[in-house]
Order: structure tokens, then sequence, then C-alpha cells
């Protein structure tokens, strides 16, 4: 349809085009078919939408969508992409609290117009943004590209010049605050004015009111997020009160802060940039105000010791929120903030002294951008740290609210003992510290393990069973052995790329829920984008005993980072080939495909792809990978399986694959096509489904039932899907 709106940032550019996140203002929609004839009609709507344009041609036109500037264009509008997996939290609910509704995609730049330009100080801030973004990028992208993306990140927040790896190992590191506008990038500039005024002699008042006007000058250049918001609200009320000397405790602008954003916006309570902003500098100030004193009095150990202390009352207060939220606990902040804060501060001033040289003499900018430079390259590298010493970044599930509560209670606990000390009553005092560090050091330290799903993971249950997750179009299938033992085939991923990491998003919740926190045998059929894709992330985030592959292909980059990560975590690897029997939990598997190669691979092929049959009792559960049927052909004529087989179907159901003399060979009772909900339903897929039904196969679909859940004693299957069918498959008599 075609959608008008106004775009709320500026536009950035992506692999594939540039990204517009659009506050819709109407649609025009047209008769679909079936519908009485009738005139195209206008609507009034509301709400957001990320659309992605499409093309080599939107590189060019970025400068044109400009925040603030009504856009009009043809938009293929969708739901944001939801994955059907227990353990799962529903995204679409987190985006709609953005304000994010649906996601759309337009053919081409040149179908989108500029209806009319932003108001005058829109334009300002943008003709600003476009000028830094111009002037870093000559003076800091001179020396390095990847400092001139963190410097303008810094600086006016813009992501776009950020890799992948270079946030991963930022937010691993516990440091991306320092690139992310908020409260630091707001108090280096407040700390700046208010130093630069003193240095002038100006009065504190004016000084402050100066302040007050720059920092939301500001605030509306980088955007008016909602960390920036929040950080600014701070700032503004320290100022007024700095203005008109106004004296009262930190924590009171900080309370009145939080109490301002949410009477404008309650749903900010559900935000956990909500809670990092308002409890990173809770937990700062308490922790100054009752051991600030303590600190040593001699300014070259005073400063350290206080950063320190920072640091480590911020990620005590949010050591649950970061479990919750990210999955991730990090104990690299508390030394690289030493470095980080300090390194961000020589970034962000430097940066912004290149802006006022760059109208003056490019060499001159360009020796600050130096300096920027030296601070963003810095950042990088001591967040490398994290890749060095692995176990600084603990990777958790996502805690109960029972424990969060408790964790919480310690630190109440302690808060009430330095109340009762104040009121002379010591045996209370000494009985509720004591109380406190119990309830934060259990809790902490259940956050951190996980006790009792590790004892559930432990188990062994005699039974056999499979979970096929719900990644698209594409595979990842967990195996628990009845031994406990545990295997993972495949890990996701997306053709088209893309910054969403499927390996730790989707995948390891699913094997958390499951009280899975080590794979004994991590299983690559083959290595194509939508089987390998969040294989880094789950090496990096699980033990694992051994790695299984199939044919390697040595030009392929993307293996071969894979195999980079593994050999830095010395994980051993091991090759299958055709016809290998193994043995794993009482189940005994069988690799039937891919024969020994006559050459050495130059590229990704789907009928190299691992085809294995673990067999349990009278139950077969058959792994194809991508296989067409020139590879079933020959398959069909020796492989083996139990009577009553559950097959995962054939490089997703493609009309190249499934072919009528192998599944009259295997004969399936229950097949599973790992496909996104858009397959579904198509002629495609629906003449590859009556194949299976005309062979007695009960089919299921991963983009419309969920993950499916296939557990077996060795004589019948038992069948639970994530949208609720539950049905048992027995075999015939033996």
């Amino acid at each position: 349809m075609i959608l008008e709106g106004v775009l709320r940032q500026d536009a950035s550019a992506t692999p594939f085009g540039a990204s517009l996140t659009i506050d819709a203002l109407r649609m025009t929609v047209n008769c679909g078919a079936g519908l009485q004839p009738c005139e195209p009609r206008t609507l009034p709507v509301a709400g957001g939408v990320i659309a992605g344009v499409s093309g080599a041609l939107a590189s060019t036109r970025l400068d044109d969508w400009r925040a603030g500037r009504l856009v009009r264009a043809p938009v293929l509008l969708r739901e944001p992409t939801t994955f059907a997996n227990p353990g799962l939290r529903d995204e679409r609910l987190a985006l709609a609290r953005r304000g994010i509704h649906l996601f759309g995609s337009v053919k081409s730049a040149a179908l989108v117009d500029v209806v009319h330009a932003g108001g005058w100080v829109d334009e300002r801030a943008a003709d600003l943004r476009a000028f830094s973004r111009r002037a870093i990028s000559r003076a800091v992208g001179c020396w390095s590209e990847q400092s001139a993306g963190i410097v303008i990140a810094i600086l006016i927040g813009d992501r776009a010049g950020l890799t992948s790896e270079v946030e991963r190992m930022l937010q691993d590191a516990g440091t991306y605050h320092v690139i992310a506008i908020s409260g630091g990038n707001i108090a280096i500039l407040a700390g700046f004015l208010l130093g630069l005024g003193r240095l002038l002699e100006v009065r504190t008042r004016v000084s402050a009111c100066v302040t007050i006007v720059v920092l939301v000058a500001y605030a509306d250049l980088v955007g008016g997020g909602a960390s920036v918001v929040r950080a600014t609200l701070m700032g503004v009320t320290y100022m007024i009160a700095l203005a008109f000397d106004l004296r009262g405790s930190p924590l009171d602008a900080l309370i009145a802060a939080a109490c301002a954003i949410l009477c404008a916006t309650p749903l900010g309570l559900y935000d956990v940039a909500f809670a990092l902003t308002f409890g990173a500098t809770f937990g700062i100030l308490v922790a100054s105000g009752a051991l600030g004193g303590r600190l040593p009095q001699r300014a070259w150990l005073r400063a350290p010791a206080g950063l320190l202390l920072a640091s480590a009352s911020a990620e005590l207060a949010l050591l649950p929120v970061g479990a919750f939220a990210f999955s991730r606990v990090t104990f690299a902040g508390l030394a690289l903030n030493f470095f980080a804060i300090p390194l961000m501060a020589v970034a962000q001033l430097a940066g912004m002294f290149v802006l006022p040289l760059a109208l003056v003499d490019v060499r001159l900018a360009a020796i600050a951008g130096y300096v920027a430079h030296l601070g963003a390259a810095g950042l990088v590298s001591t967040a490398s740290l994290v890749d060095l010493v692995p176990p600084l970044v603990w990777r958790v599930p996502a805690p109960d609210a029972g424990v969060i509560a408790l964790y919480y209670s310690g630190f109440l606990a302690w808060f009430t003992a330095t109340h009762a000390t104040r009121l002379r009553m010591p045996r209370l005092a000494r009985l509720l510290r004591g109380a406190a560090i119990l309830l934060v050091a259990t809790s902490a330290a259940w956050i951190l393990w996980s006790p009792l799903a590790r004892l559930r993971g432990s188990r062994p249950t005699g039974l056999l069973r499979m979970t096929v997750v719900d990644v698209g179009q594409a595979d990842a299938i967990l195996v628990r052995f009845p031994d406990a033992r545990t295997m993972l085939v495949d890990s996701g991923g997306s053709r088209t790329g893309g910054s969403f990491d499927v390996g730790i998003r989707v995948i390891a919740p699913v094997l958390w829920h499951h009280d899975v926190f080590r794979l004994d045998r991590f299983v690559l059929t083959h290595g194509d984008p939508d089987h390998i894709g969040g294989a880094v992330a789950l090496v990096r985030a699980f033990p694992i005993a051994e790695t299984w592959e199939g044919i390697d292909v040595p030009p392929d980059a993307a293996l071969q980072a894979l195999h980079r990560e593994t050999a830095a975590r010395h994980v051993p690897g091991r090759q299958l080939r055709a016809v290998e029997r193994l043995e794993l939990g009482g189940t005994q598997i069988a690799i039937w495909n891919p024969p020994a190669p006559d050459w050495e691979r130059r590229k990704i092929r789907n009928d190299d792809s691992i085809v294995m049959a673990m067999t349990f009792g009278q139950v077969s559960l058959l792994l194809t990978g991508d296989i067409s049927m020139d590879v079933e052909r020959p398959l069909a004529r020796r492989i083996a399986v139990a009577p009553l087989c559950v097959l995962k179907v054939p490089h997703h159901g493609s009309a190249g694959s499934s072919s009528a003399a192998f599944l009259a060979a295997v004969r399936p009772a229950l097949a599973i096509f790992t496909v996104g909900p858009a397959a579904v339903g198509t002629p495609s897929l629906d003449g590859v489904t009556a194949r299976y039904l005309a062979v007695g196969a009960v089919p299921l679909y991963t983009g419309t039932d969920g993950a499916v859940e296939v557990e077996t004693d060795g004589r019948e299957v038992r069948v639970v899907t994530f949208a609720g069918r539950r049905f048992t498959l027995r075999g015939p008599p033996t």
C-alpha cells in the first residue's frame, strides 16, 4: 500500500540499501481481489514502521531522508517476525512498546518521495548531523573507518558505521554504554561546559543556564531517543538546582526525573534501558553516599578508587537486569571501565573539536581526528580482553522473578541495617547485614549457576527427545539422549544476512529452557548460512565437547571463522563420512552421507549435507540436511531405518527433494518441514506435502506449528507442538 508518514530519525545505511523509521500518518488502500470495485481509499493511521529500501540507489539518497521530513512510498508491510519456541519472549511486544508495529520493504529508492521538508529546527539539526558525519568521516576516517564509525556513534548516536563484531565486543566487555548516547556523554558535555564557564569566570547561574540550553539542543540534535531524554532530564534537573542554589540529595533529582518520565511515558517502566539508566545511577549514588567517605584522601588514589566503586556498584545493581534482558553477566567492565570511560571522553571531546576545526583547516581537523581515533581504537583494543579471557563473560538464562526479588531484598535488608545503626540497634543491624550478604550472595550464585536447572538437565530419562526449533526457513534441532547427553544439529541463520544473531537470541534460550548448559556434540550438516548462522555465538555461550562436520570448504569465510572460534576454545572436531556407525547414550547413529570427496570443495554444496539416522528401539529420527533427489536416489537403495520413522524433511520441503523413491524407502510416520510461515500454503510446498500424505506421513510445519517436540521410549512417539497439537504415533506390531 502507499504509506505516508514522518521520518522519526535519519535514514541509516544497510548492506542491502537503507532503513527508514516512519511514524505513519496515512495509507492508501487499493481494493483487493474478491472485493467489490471501488476507488482507492486514504485512511488515517498511527504507529511506527521500519521500512527497508533495497538497491544501490538508496545510498545516494540518504541525505534526502532526514528526521522530520514527510515521505510517501509504496510499502509491502508485514508483522514483525516472531519465533514460536518455548523459553522466548515475544519480541513484537517489545517493539510495540518502542512504537514499532510493522516492518516493510520498498523495492527501490526511486519510489520514496519526500513530500515536504521538516520544520526549521528539524532541518537545521539534520544539517548539523550531516556536517558532523562528513567532517568526522574525513578527519577521523583518514586514520580508521572503524574509529570514525565509533566517534560518530559517540557524538550523534548514529551507529550505522559500527560492525556487528565491534558492537558484540563492547557489549560483552560491559563498555557498550560509552558509545550509546546516555548519561556518560551528557555528563561529559555538561562537565566540559561548566568547566569552560569556570575557566572564563562566568557566574555559576549563567553557566548552568547555558548548559541547560546546550543539553536540550544536543538532545534534539541526536534524535531525542529514550536514553538521551532520560540523561538530559536528569542533567537539566541538576542544572536547575545549581542555578537557583537549591540544596538537596542527588537522589531527589534522580527520583524527580524518573517520575517525570513515567508520567509522560508510563510504558517506559517496561523498557530495559529505563532500568539500566536509573538502576546504575541509583546504585552509584547509594554506594557513594555509604562508602564515599571511606575513599582514600590522596587525589591520585581517590579518583581510581571512586571509579572502581562506581563500576562495582553499577554492576551489582544491574546484575539481575543484565541477566534477565541480555542473558549475560560480564565481569570485564569492572576493570575495563578504568580505560573505557577516559577513552570515551577523549574520543568525544576530540570529536567535538574536529567540527569547528573542519571549518578552519582540514589539517588541524585531521590532528584532532587522530586523537579521537586513538580514543576509539583504545576502546576496541580494551574490549578485546573478553576474547582473550572468555570466562569474563558469563552467559546465563533469564532468572525467575522470585530470584530477582530475593536479590534486591538483600539490598533492602542492608539499607534497613543502616537505618537500625542510626537508631542505635546494633544487634538488629548485625543480623540484617548478615541476612543481606546471605541473600545477595545466594541469589547472585543462583543467577550465575542455575543449580536446579543443571540438576534436572543431568538426570537420565531413558527417553530419546528431539526438539525441532522454529528458526524460520532454517534448521536447528536439539537432541537429548536417554543418558542425558545432548546434541545440537545446525544453528539456524539467514541467507539474507543481517545483524540478528539467531544463536544467542533464539537457540540459546531454547537450550536453557530445556535445561541444557553444555553440548556433547554440535553437528553442522553443511556450511549454508541458514544452517551455521548462529554457530559462532553458541560456541562462545556453551561448553562443547566435540563438533561434527561433513566436508570442509576452505574458501568459505563463515566456516573458517567458526573454526577459529572452536580452535580458540580448544573444541575438538571430527569429520563424518558415509557409512559410519556410532553410539551415543544408548542410541545407534548411522551416517549415510556424505561420501569421501574426490576434490577440494570451493563452494558449499547442499548435497554434501550430513544425513544421520538415530535409532532407539523401534524408532528412528532421520535428519537429512539439504540433500536433493540426486543424493536421495542412491540412498533409497541402501538406507535402513526403524519401522517407526520421524523425518526432518530434506531442504525445507523444496520441490527438488523428497523423491517418491526415497519416501517409499523410509516411509516416515511424521514429516517435519523447517519452513517460515510465508512458505506454508504455497502451491510448491503443498505439492511436496502431497507426496508425504501419499505414504501416510503426518506433516508438521515449524512456520505455523512452531517448535516440534518429539519424545520416544523406543516403542511409540509422542509429539507436542508449540501451537498446541498433541498426538502419539505407534509403529506396526513387531
